[in-house]
């Protein structure tokens, strides 16, 4: 969802919170997606006491959160939330942490308990919004994304919305500006295009590394992996390409087009058995 937690959630009365050089050293790794190094700096600052607890804890959930590990931001988010009850940028965060791990009931109650709070971060509309979307409430949801860019306009543009034949022929447009190998694979994989993943993704073996805001996904035995295969062990190849969630992400019209063709293109990536370190190298991360 490109939600990203900014700043730092300083103890109600502590009007030093967040100031050390420790806390804005870590701040700028974390502005600059260094979300290991910043981890170590914040054990380093723990062990040696530079900085606030509550503060390195918060920024630790962020780096966790950076680093696909919602878990590990949960239990980050919940620490906090133990000491200082009524922090509104934590209440986020946690309820996205739970999000990303498909656990939406528990979502919904973070969000609600984040909205009873006297203030809000944007974000959290945004993340009420993805959840009615899991409901098929999509007025309801545009409604969230709306109030969250009139809150917060520079980082939280309005969703870019298709129909979803304008949708289909984006995504023909795409393929027809890959490199000719990766065009060629489209011969033997099929594309499907969904609104959003569906929990019955998540049967998968790889299901932990999924998580509900992405924006596509190849299904099937990568290329090199399929000689011999044959009868029961055979299933066909598919690229899902989840069409509100590219959306979301998008800044506009021609950043769209651009997100459907680098998703496309790194699934199909996958396909051909590309490792994830290789998409670096195509421009694909």
């Amino acid at each position: 969802m490109e939600l990203e937690p900014e700043g730092i959630a300083p103890v109600a009365g502590d009007p030093q919170a967040g100031r050390s050089p420790a806390l804005l050293a870590i701040e700028g790794l974390l502005d600059e997606e260094r979300f290991d190094e910043a981890l170590a700096a914040i054990n380093t600052a723990l062990a040696e006491g530079a900085g606030n607890e509550l503060d390195l804890t918060y920024l630790a959930g962020d780096a966790w959160l950076g680093l696909g590990r919602p878990r590990e931001a949960e239990e980050r988010f919940r620490a906090v939330l133990a000491i200082d009850p009524d922090c509104p940028a934590s209440r986020c965060w946690l309820a996205l942490a739970l999000f990303l791990q498909w656990r939406f009931d528990e979502a919904e109650a973070a969000v609600q308990a984040a909205l009873e709070l006297p203030e809000t971060v944007a974000d959290i509309h945004v993340v009420k919004g993805a959840l009615l979307e899991r409901h098929g409430k999509l007025e309801a949801a545009e409604s969230c994304f709306t109030r969250a860019h009139e809150q917060s306009p520079a980082k939280h543009p309005l969703p870019v919305r298709l129909s979803r034949e304008e949708f289909d022929r984006e995504v023909s447009r795409a393929a027809n500006r890959l490199p000719r190998q990766f065009r060629q694979a489209l011969d033997r994989v099929a594309v499907v295009i969904e609104n959003i993943p569906e929990d019955s993704l998540l049967d998968g073996p790889d299901r932990e590394e999924l998580a509900p805001d992405m924006l596509g996904l190849f299904d099937g035995t990568p290329l090199p992996e399929t000689s011999g295969l044959g009868g029961d062990d055979w299933k066909p190849n598919r690229i899902f390409l989840f069409q509100r969630n590219l959306e979301r992400v998008a800044l506009d019209r021609e950043d769209l087009a651009d997100q459907i063709r680098i998703t496309l293109w790194h699934e199909l990536g996958h396909y051909l058995g590309f490792e994830e370190e290789d998409m670096g190298d195509l421009g694909l991360e």
